[in-house]
């Protein structure tokens, strides 16, 4: 009997198989990097033919590592990066390459559709914003400049669509994927021209259709991709589930009980809810696996990924240090020498600017002549875990305290930087077992999709696990809510001043 489930999950640096039994439990993973393709400032490509090629390899490599046969394995789960877009002809060849989600040559589409006034009436049929990375500016774009290859297109697609696509010769959309990439009517819970046509695109409908329910099973291998994957012909292959959604899932996170956190490039907050806000009050709502429930997203480029930017710029050259570990070894030992009763530094953590403000950049504040690197080292994790509650006040406005906030990411690797969170969201912080969260997910919805599990939340309860759970310190919480008072004064002072600088 086939008990194994391989997972494929497709990033926006990386592309990773990991095989899992019906436990949960990791039996195997493999992984390879895709540098991103930059033709021109701003630009982030991949060829999608050289992903299908790593996906191939480290397929056979995960096969391989976990000592099973092909056969064994059940269902193929997909998941990848969200928005961006892959553009195919009537025969499924790509007529470019993909271009991430990290893309930024829509940027003056977006500005320009803003101030004609399009993003409230976008905001009402798809609940979301309006960013360079979408699919529909990255359209306009590709019209304004590209317009053959656009002409050729016959289907747009997403990343795990694309090897869904390879995999089984089905072209298709997802319904979770193609609600974050603003494709979506959430009141009908289908796709509508409508979407497209308030901003001008109405005569590419040709390129979208209604997408598969995450739920379901959306073909089998095919010969071909049995011969260059080594999995069996004729495995089924699951729908897919969109990379946050995924690790949310990974996480045992099923309703409004628990909290999902991501401190990583991008800072993600996660709340699945039974209705979603229709004002613009939040980054974005997907829609959920299952009817009637959604996924409320909040956060930006604001977490962890400002404290390896800090490593490598400050904290390395001054310790004379290469190796990252035992840099944040270091600096997670260093950080005791700051005390909290110290004069505290600010730190704004906006290298990568914000969303609704892209001029805002980082800043220290408050910095003195005695202060030193450890109050620096505090002062970076401090401002990420304050961003991360200012993002996580408005996903819960008017709705109930979650019990924890279930965490992964960089900062999950820093146990003084997980004590921080938990002071600054007065929230226990809690641990899974998985290591790779998208891959997982991904594995528990192709599961569920295969009848393995009747249902979505047997199939999370007998495939996830919490290894460990951190209270919050009732005197640093006292101290980081008085923090967090004066971050959001630094935070409102400062928003005039971005566009000068």
């Amino acid at each position: 009997m086939a008990e194994y489930i391989l997972a494929l999950d497709a990033g926006g640096t990386a592309v990773k198989a990991a095989i899992y039994d019906i436990a949960g439990r990791e039996c195997a993973v493999a992984g390879e990097t895709l540098s991103p393709i930059r033709p021109a400032p701003g630009h982030n490509e991949r060829d999608p033919e050289l992903m299908w090629t790593a996906v191939c390899r480290v397929t056979r490599k995960a096969i391989e590592v976990a000592g099973i046969l092909s056969g064994e394995i059940a269902v193929v789960g997909l998941t990848g990066y969200g928005n961006g877009l892959y553009l195919v002809d009537g025969k499924g060849t790509p007529v470019r390459n993909g271009i991430l989600s990290s893309d930024q040559r829509a940027a003056s589409i977006t500005e320009r559709w803003c101030r004609q006034g399009l993003e409230p009436r976008h905001l009402e049929m798809t609940n979301q914003k309006i960013w360079a990375g979408k699919p529909l500016p990255l359209i306009q774009w590709l019209e304004e400049n590209e317009a053959p290859v656009l002409d050729r297109a016959q289907n747009l697609l997403m990343c795990k669509d694309f090897l869904r696509l390879r995999l089984t010769g089905r072209l298709a959309l997802e319904i979770t994927d193609m609600s974050s990439g603003s494709l979506f009517d959430h009141a009908a819970r289908r796709w509508t021209p409508a979407v497209i046509e308030h901003v001008g695109l109405g005569h590419h409908a040709r390129l979208f259709g209604d997408p598969l329910e995450s739920l379901a099973i959306a073909g089998t291998v095919t010969p071909e991709a049995a011969e260059a994957t080594g999995l069996m012909a004729g495995t089924p292959v699951s729908a897919g589930f969109a990379d946050n959604l995924a690790m949310a899932t990974a996480l045992g996170i099923v309703d409004e009980s628990h909290l999902h956190v991501v401190s990583g490039t991008w800072g993600l907050n996660q709340l699945i809810a039974d209705s979603a806000p229709t004002d613009g009050s939040i980054l974005a709502a997907m829609v959920g696996a299952t009817p009637g429930k959604y996924v409320l997203v909040d956060g930006g480029a604001t977490s962890a990924s400002t404290f390896e930017w800090f490593v490598d710029t400050i904290v390395a050259p001054a310790i004379g240090a290469g190796d990252h570990s035992s840099v944040y070894a270091w600096c997670n030992e260093k950080l005791a020498d700051a005390r909290d009763s110290d004069p505290p530094v600010y730190f704004l953590p906006y290298l990568n600017g914000l969303l609704d403000i892209p001029a805002a950049r980082g800043s220290f504040i408050g910095l003195s002549g005695w202060h030193g690197l450890p109050h620096m080292i505090r002062a970076v994790f401090e401002g990420v875990a304050l961003e991360h509650r200012q993002n996580i006040e408005r996903l819960l406005a008017g709705r109930p305290r979650p019990t924890a906030a279930r965490f992964a990411g960089g900062a999950a690797r820093s146990r003084p930087w997980l004590d921080i969170f938990a002071a600054t969201l007065d929230m226990p912080i809690e641990l899974g077992t998985a290591k790779e969260l998208g891959a997982l997910g991904a594995a528990i919805i192709a599961a569920v999709s295969a009848g393995l599990y009747p249902d979505l939340e047997s199939g999370v309860a007998g495939m996830t696990h919490v290894r460990e759970r951190i209270e919050p310190d009732p005197g640093k919480v006292a101290l980081m809510e008085k923090r967090y008072r004066s971050y959001l004064v630094l935070r409102k002072c400062l928003e005039p001043a971005w566009s000068r600088i």
